[in-house]
């Protein structure tokens, strides 16, 4: 089953454009684009569906909170909590969901252990089924059928709001914005190190994953390339920090079912070397994060890039 095309959003966005109507047509384009895909994640047939569905959902719940102000208030604590709460459904199944695409991965780490590796992921595949089940149920419930009604509802009566509430142009909004992003993911960068918790990194990759999308939804008020090259280079950083943080999530997973005793002697000591093995992969991708970050700083600064913001 493959994944049907997005349309591309035929509003574009210019130095005087009303955010209080842009913003929320871009919204309900994401909302709209995540529910084309319903009938795709609840099949099962292909995980990209499950995978697009919450890309778009979760860049509709983040742009509503850092373009908040463009927002009625009563909306947006309709929003908040509801996209959320979609997306939280399909955490789980997300994350079996790339266990299982990485299967032949985790077989060339243990060669000599096909046997067991075997039922080990013939019990995540188990899950997986069970979890596919239960979201195709949440899919066809008369719950997130209203939820998806009362999404679609605020996010037409936020487009027909005529408020104006924002004091400066919309060149200056953006680049308030998109500079204290920035601010926020150079914070986050600080006093990292080889030895840095988990957290301290998902923070940072949570701080990028947010620059990320306010640089794409402004993108039409740039034409510096310098803007474009800020985009890249952020995909690069974000590429590792997705690395980082799927090691991160692999050894919790491992983790934990190595303790839930449902597996003999042999598929134990299978875990346990998968745990050894993901480790060291874990390591080398917290240096690789800590390497494409300072690129990331270099490029910035060579470049100047952050001036086009200060307009």
């Amino acid at each position: 089953m493959t994944l049907p095309t997005k349309r591309k959003l035929s509003l574009s966005l210019s130095t005087d454009a009303d955010l209080h109507f842009s913003i929320p047509v871009f919204l309900h384009h994401e909302f709209s684009y995540a529910r084309s895909l319903e009938h795709g994640l609840a099949s099962g047939l292909n995980p990209e569906f499950n995978h697009q569905y919450r890309v778009a959902l979760r860049r509709a719940r983040s742009l509503c909170l850092l373009l908040k102000e463009a927002l009625p208030p009563f909306e947006l604590s309709i929003l908040k909590p509801n996209l959320k709460l979609l997306m939280k459904q399909t955490n789980q199944l997300r994350d079996l969901d790339v266990f299982m695409l990485g299967k032949a991965a985790y077989f060339a780490m243990l060669p000599k252990r096909e046997a067991s590796l075997n039922k080990v992921f013939a019990h995540i595949e188990a899950r997986q089924h069970v979890e596919q089940s239960r979201v195709r149920f949440w899919l066809q419930s008369d719950g997130y059928q209203k939820t998806g009604v009362l999404l679609n509802n605020s996010l037409n009566r936020a487009i027909s709001n005529d408020a104006d509430t924002l004091q400066n142009s919309t060149l200056s909004f953006s680049n308030g914005k998109v500079l204290n992003h920035f601010k926020k993911v150079i914070k986050a960068s600080k006093k990292l190190s080889p030895t840095s918790p988990d957290d301290a990194i998902h923070r940072l990759r949570i701080e990028c994953k947010k620059l990320r999308y306010l640089l794409e939804y402004f993108s039409d008020l740039y034409t510096d390339a310098r803007h474009n090259s800020n985009i890249k280079h952020l995909k690069h950083l974000q590429n590792s920090l997705g690395d980082f943080n799927d090691t991160s999530s692999q050894l919790a997973f491992f983790r934990q079912l190595r303790k839930s005793n449902v597996f003999g002697k042999e598929e134990q000591q299978t875990v346990k070397a998968l745990i050894k093995k993901l480790k060291m992969h874990h390591f080398d991708a917290r240096l690789s994060v800590l390497n494409h970050f300072k690129d990331f700083q270099r490029a910035i600064h060579q470049n100047a890039s952050l001036s086009i913001y200060c307009c």
